[in-house]
């Protein structure tokens, strides 16, 4: 049974438990969850040139061909990924703003419907009637925790959520550049036919490796997650292989 009221002692243990850890923990977590930008741009960055080399390689034309081909193809999708993901992280911020921006012009308009709404809620979550609006009608005496309440639990939504189109950007293209360096290498070195060996190693290596993270992150198989991005990369390099080798014939 919870205790009947909460004591001094009880409130700075609460506080010290938010501020040594309860704090650090949503800003941990919001890192973490960077961690789909990362893996979206490397897998990207990985899957795509070596779809494009390897289709290349199996169309036999020479080195340079190749390299400049991945090298145009990792600048373009690095700044199509990049700006494609700050689009749509700016419009989906828009959006959630937007409906904020409503949900506080409904209180405005109808308080008490709005208090009356937060109750119900409240009572289908679990609290009693009585309780529930009593409840309701303390959050309602601040407007700003009223806001919030409401768009947390009507919406969904969290009013601090946002501001991070920018840096998602940044990750998923930067990232998606710098990956894009594994399969492209080994052409910069070796002749076309060891560096397509070397390209298909090193890339299914990396991507079998990025499944590897994204389960420690996710919590997932390491072992499962590691063949699962793998064998994606497997049949990426395999239809840019046979795409390569249908052209040469049609085109010979």
């Amino acid at each position: 049974m919870p205790s009947a009221e909460i004591t001094p002692e009880m409130r700075a243990e609460a506080e010290e438990h938010i501020r040594d850890h309860a704090l650090g923990e949503a800003e941990r977590i919001g890192k973490l969850s960077r961690i789909r930008e990362f893996v979206l741009g490397a897998q990207d960055g990985l899957l795509v040139p070596l779809g494009v080399v390897t289709g290349m390689a199996a169309a036999h034309p020479t080195r340079s061909l190749i390299i400049v081909a991945g090298l145009a193809e990792a600048v373009a999708g690095a700044i199509a990924m990049g700006s494609g993901s700050y689009l749509a992280s700016e419009a989906e911020e828009k959006l959630y703003a937007s409906e904020i921006k409503d949900e506080g012009q409904e209180i405005v308009d109808h308080f008490d419907r709005e208090v009356a709404e937060l109750a119900i809620v409240l009572e289908q979550e679990g609290l009693p009637k009585e309780q529930a609006e009593h409840v309701a009608l303390g959050l309602a005496a601040n407007p700003e925790v009223f806001l919030r309440t409401k768009v947390q639990k009507e919406l969904g939504l969290s009013p601090d959520q946002g501001g991070a189109a920018f840096g998602d950007a940044l990750v998923v293209g930067g990232t998606y550049l710098v990956a894009a360096i594994v399969p492209l290498w080994p052409y910069l070195i070796f002749s076309v036919h060891r560096a397509l060996v070397a390209s298909l190693v090193c890339t299914l290596a990396a991507l079998f490796a990025l499944g590897i993270v994204k389960g420690l992150v996710a919590r997932m198989t390491l072992i499962k997650s590691g063949l699962q991005v793998a064998i994606v990369g497997s049949v990426s390099a395999g239809v840019g292989f046979a795409i390569g080798h249908v052209v040469t014939a049609i085109s010979g």
